[in-house]
């Protein structure tokens, strides 16, 4: 597979050029390497010696799959419900707004529901703390607004809901607030533009303070630092793995991971972007309790692969790791995108007179038919991402419960 890369500003130049054996760093800031059928930047593949892009073969292709090479904070955001998909959809365009349109809220009828896997130690925000932790937090920050959000019912509807003027002191309160602690009890916390990972350990409000000043950093002045400060940080040891549901708010904070996700383009916007925001939307959107954060170990197999439990049972992820010196035969359960994620890895499909694929790090090889045995020789990470094709587009609807 030929696979594009995004350029997105929060995008590394190192780490999927090295990944790729490619000079560093790249000429631009390189987000997220594509792996799919989505239509604004599909695969290529090489059919009877000619290119052709995979919305042409596969266009029904049910995921897409990526890596993620996260230099800095990406936006706050949710995603709808297949329903809310489907009804917003429908009013933008009832209202005549064009596709490409940048003000326009929803791209397809569909939901965008994503499993994450952690390639190196990774940071992301999602949900919402409790009450009593908010409680807490405000209290060590000495933050009146963060106390009075978390006595509303939803502390996130409530930092969204801030005046702009109101937002606006908020946000200069908390920066206030993570000096004074730099300057006293946590002096000892790594400094954001010295490139240092927090600790996995650090306490809520060590990680909080570290929020404030990593947004502060990037996005100097942006309201999304409220509803941050609501939100849980989380962190994925590699091979560990977050779901996102439809309706909880989420963004990633840093790391290097694959994704697996419904193709959908419906993004709903919070704060950390100067992308449209429809605060309105969002809040409609939004599930009105945030599900508790669930941290996935993969189930380990005898045979040494993880399996991922992905939203919909006609999908599937496994990874594993291939040894130099002992060929590595596994069964794919059909249609699927072999992903390399370290190494060099050969396959071959086992029949008589089969020829062998190469793939390196950050490439990827196609399966495509019914279910079959291939052998990997080499020595690498893999992942295998398969689903069953739906002739309607999408994944199903095992997402659409309100939460």
């Amino acid at each position: 597979m030929d696979n594009p890369i995004q350029n997105y500003a929060w995008g590394s130049r190192s780490v999927l050029a090295t990944m790729q054996g490619r000079p560093v760093p790249s000429e631009h800031p390189e987000a997220e390497l594509w792996m799919g059928a989505h239509s604004s930047a599909p695969s290529v593949i090489e059919v009877d010696g000619h290119a052709t892009s995979l919305v042409d073969v596969l266009p029904d292709l049910p995921f897409l799959l990526k890596i993620l090479a996260i230099a800095a904070p990406l936006s706050i955001q949710v995603h709808p419900s297949t329903q809310q998909a489907r009804e917003g959809f429908a009013r933008d365009n009832e209202q005549g707004m064009p596709l490409e349109s940048p003000s326009r809220n929803y791209k397809d009828d569909r939901a965008k529901p994503e499993t994450v896997v952690a390639l190196t130690d990774m940071w992301l925000l999602a949900g919402q703390r409790t009450g009593a932790q908010l409680r807490e937090l405000a209290h060590e920050l000495r933050l009146d607004w963060l106390s009075r959000a978390a006595n509303e019912p939803s502390a996130l509807r409530a930092a969204l809901s801030l005046s702009e003027e109101r937002a606006a002191e908020s946000v200069r309160a908390c920066v206030s607030a993570a000096a004074r602690l730099r300057g006293t009890r946590l002096a000892h916390l790594p400094r954001v533009d010295e490139d240092a990972a927090l600790h996995p350990a650090a306490t809520p409000l060590e990680r909080a303070v570290h929020v404030i000043e990593l947004l502060d950093h990037h996005y100097p002045g942006d309201p999304g630092m409220l509803v941050a400060l609501c939100m849980n940080l989380v962190h994925l040891h590699p091979g560990q793995a977050v779901h996102t549901p439809p309706q909880q708010l989420h963004a990633y904070i840093s790391g290097t991971a694959v994704e697996v996700m419904g193709c959908s383009d419906n993004v709903l916007r919070a704060g950390l972007t100067t992308k449209h925001m429809d605060v309105p939307e969002l809040l409609s959107v939004l599930a009105p309790q945030q599900a508790p954060i669930e941290i996935l170990d993969p189930v380990s197999s005898p045979d040494g692969s993880a399996d991922y439990p992905l939203w919909d049972t006609s999908l599937s992820m496994v990874a594993f790791r291939v040894h130099r010196g002992h060929a590595l035969r596994r069964r794919i359960p059909g249609t699927s995108v072999v992903l390399v994620a370290q190494g060099h890895v050969t396959a071959r499909i086992c029949e008589t007179g089969a020829s062998d694929h190469e793939a390196r790090a950050g490439h990827s090889l196609l399966y495509r038919g019914e279910a079959g045995f291939v052998e990997f020789a080499g020595e690498g990470l893999v992942f295998v991402v398969s689903g069953l094709l739906n002739p309607k587009g999408g994944t199903g609807t095992s997402e659409d419960v309100v939460q």
